[in-house]
């Protein structure tokens, strides 16, 4: 079985119940395909390094999952149509991912913390 990682963001105007049915329909779309889901959470509105279609932030979405036949094509096409994806981007990974219980909101993830350190460094280089 391969394993792979998707993070996508969604359109940054949408409140917590269209940001719940847009994971659904991708998650919904995953299984049918025939791939079993580890994870797949919401990571939280952040601003984006460009903007994507004249947005300045997104929210992020984290899907982890197997699967034994390719779908990572498939489903790069279904997320280019699907309207409140602003961009995507698959990863395969080397191991199967850890299934890991959603971050709650407004507490700090393993990936805030590594930003603000990434940052702290950067501002040590610039000096």
């Amino acid at each position: 079985m391969r394993y792979y990682e998707t993070l996508y963001i969604v359109h940054p105007d949408y409140e917590e119940d269209r940001l719940m049915n847009v994971k659904q329909d991708v998650d919904q779309w995953v299984s049918k395909q025939g791939g079993q889901i580890a994870n797949s959470y919401v990571w939280g509105k952040r601003k984006l390094a460009y903007s994507v279609d004249k947005h300045h932030y997104g929210t992020y979405m984290l899907l982890n999952y197997g699967t034994e036949k390719p779908l990572t094509l498939d489903l790069n096409n279904w997320m280019e149509l699907h309207e409140a994806i602003l961009a995507y981007l698959t990863i395969q990974l080397d191991e199967e991912p850890v299934a890991r219980e959603e971050p709650k909101a407004g507490t700090a993830n393993d990936l805030g913390r590594k930003n603000k350190r990434a940052k702290e460094n950067v501002k040590v280089l610039k000096r």
